[in-house]
């Protein structure tokens, strides 16, 4: 067997007010290991993949690219599209050829690029050492994917390979197993007596490294024509739907829960009593937004959901201009073959239509919409989910992490998340505070006295960064190119004079799909006083008198009951407060 490895390098850097540092870590050379025994009469090859620092076995993403001879994958290995779920270790039975794979556990740790050569009568144990590129719990950073529609019991095993810290499911459980935690051979061999004390969802300290703290709820999505949300901390309903996918490897797709904009808008007011529970805005382009807004439920919108693929192909498609000066159109949703519409009812200018075309179109999209709320002084946090089961991301691919002083539980998450104190990606990791203190926070300046910007961050990244940007109430008000950052080596003086949020994000090379990370906002109040922007909010009031519009007849406006005119009372008092 002739073998060759190769670990994918990651740039780190440090960046604060006062340095920038930087450096390549090197590719380790003992990545992967191989034993070879004996000749037998079939080829065989044994794959175990382990931590690089503990030495324990874990799980991972595999997929073999550019096999002279297909590999045949082995029948208990659960699969999504090209990538296999190594669960520490699997038996392969490959025809004599040449075979490249990639492992892969999410950006926490080094991708690993490998190849061998079959040679006949060969049996082999190859043995791959995943390292570590950034411990993100060491700095408090714990990771979540807030949406898919796989089933918990095969999501839980996924989860692990990603280690990623929480995972939501709103597949419909149909018994009682589907709550039960899943053993994992990468634990099972682990955990002293005083561990299997521990509930299943909090592993111990000497595995939540390597394999994530497997924190998971259930929770609901409901959609309506033209809204979707996910309802988090409130019990899913059990009991099997006709329409609930068998448990298989193969299973795909778990079908949202249709219902009622009454009944949507009721679960949205019940989240607000709790603050274990949280509504999160879904598609924030869909017609009722306004509407969902209004109720002051809304804790959280996911600006990087399904559309945020490696290789997205959605595309917002614009109508011709009927001389309203406003943009009209479909996003185009595409899940394999199929495309699926959803009309943008926004009331975005045309004159913004340039920088939304295109395979970062539709993600940009989101993060428009996102400001517009923050502009109406609306204190939401910005979340991601991968819907992994349905789009064709991996679990984890779009990240939420959040900052807990302690490891999390699933109360804590929540209200961490409801607070504000999040940062999301699907790329870079970039870790920020301002002032000593973390997104989410609120800093406040009394007799207007200037707020100077202290800001100290932490950036690792795989692939190639456009540039790095400070955004204040929506203008930039410093970016620039890493290296050109790095050249310089600090933020310059940055002063804040008036209320408003800011946020610092980098964003990627990437062209198809939107790949960036970005924090959470920082809060900044004058006198007592946030920013209400007069613009954002008459956005709003546009779009929600658009959307009453297209309710074409009794029967529909009878199941709004009182909201049109709730949501009508909201933003009117916002505009009387804005300036």
């Amino acid at each position: 067997m002739k073998p060759w490895i190769f670990a994918a390098s990651r740039w780190y850097i440090a960046i604060s007010a006062g340095f920038l540092a930087t450096g390549i870590a090197p590719a380790p050379l003992d990545c992967l290991r191989f034993s070879v025994s004996t000749a037998s009469a079939q080829n065989a090859i044994e794959m175990e993949i382990i931590d690089d620092e503990s030495g324990e076995p874990i799980s991972a993403r595999i997929t073999f690219t550019k096999s002279a001879k297909k590999l045949v994958r082995p029948k208990k290995l659960l699969f999504a599209g090209e990538q296999w779920l190594f669960e520490t270790k699997a038996a392969l039975s490959p025809p004599v050829g040449e075979y490249e794979f990639l492992v892969q556990r999410g950006p926490e740790f080094k991708e690993i690029r490998g190849g061998f050569t079959i040679e006949p009568k060969a049996k082999d144990t190859v043995l791959v050492e995943v390292p570590r590129a950034v411990d993100m719990h060491a700095e408090n950073w714990f990771s979540g994917d807030h949406l898919s529609s796989m089933p918990m019991d095969q999501l839980r095993r996924w989860q692990m390979a990603d280690a990623v810290d929480m995972i939501v499911s709103t597949s419909i459980p149909t018994d009682a197993k589907a709550t039960q935690s899943t053993t994992n051979p990468a634990t099972k061999n682990t955990r002293s007596k005083r561990d299997k004390q521990q509930p299943d969802n909090e592993p111990p300290a000497n595995t939540a490294l390597t394999l994530g703290l497997q924190l998971s709820t259930s929770s609901q999505r409901l959609s309506s024509p033209h809204a979707n949300v996910l309802i988090h901390g409130i019990p899913q309903p059990a009991g099997p739907t006709a329409n609930e996918p068998k448990d298989t490897p193969e299973t795909k797709i778990s079908p949202k829960q249709s219902t009622t904009i009454a009944e949507m808008l009721m679960q949205i007011e019940e989240s607000k009593r709790s603050a274990d529970t949280l509504s999160e805005l879904v598609q924030p382009w869909t017609r009722d937004v306004p509407l969902l807004l209004a109720t002051n439920g809304i804790g959280a919108v996911q600006i990087l959901s399904s559309y945020n693929r490696l290789l997205a192909d959605d595309r917002l498609i614009v109508s011709p201009s009927d001389g309203s000066q406003r943009m009209h159109g479909t996003i185009q949703l595409m899940r394999g073959k199929e495309k699926i519409p959803s009309e943008l009812f926004a009331p975005i200018p045309e004159s913004e239509e340039l920088r939304l075309k295109g395979g970062q179109g539709v993600g940009k999209l989101s993060e428009y919409i996102y400001w517009k709320m923050l502009d109406a002084g609306l204190r939401i946090a910005p979340t991601a989910g991968s819907d992994f089961g349905n789009s064709g991301a991996h679990v984890g691919y779009n990240r939420v992490y959040i900052q807990s002083s302690t490891p999390p539980n699933n109360t804590i998450w929540w209200q961490t998340v409801r607070q504000g104190c999040t940062m999301v990606t699907n790329g870079p990791l970039l870790r920020v505070n301002i002032n000593g203190m973390p997104p989410g926070s609120v800093q406040a300046s009394y007799r207007s006295q200037p707020i100077s910007l202290d800001i100290s961050a932490a950036l690792a990244v795989r692939e190639a960064v456009d540039y790095l940007d400070v955004v204040f109430n929506g203008t930039t008000i410093y970016s620039a190119k890493l290296e050109d950052h790095f050249q310089k080596g600090e933020f310059p003086p940055i002063e804040i004079t008036e209320p408003g949020w800011l946020v610092v994000r980098v964003v990627t090379a990437h062209d198809k799909g939107y790949r960036l990370a970005t924090t959470a906002p920082f809060y900044f109040e004058f006198d007592d006083k946030r920013r209400i922007n007069r613009d954002a909010v008459l956005f709003f009031q546009q779009w929600l008198e658009a959307a009453i519009s297209e309710i074409s007849d009794q029967q529909q406006l009878d199941e709004y009951g009182d909201a049109i005119d709730q949501a009508r009372t909201f933003w009117q008092s916002k505009l009387e407060q804005s300036r």
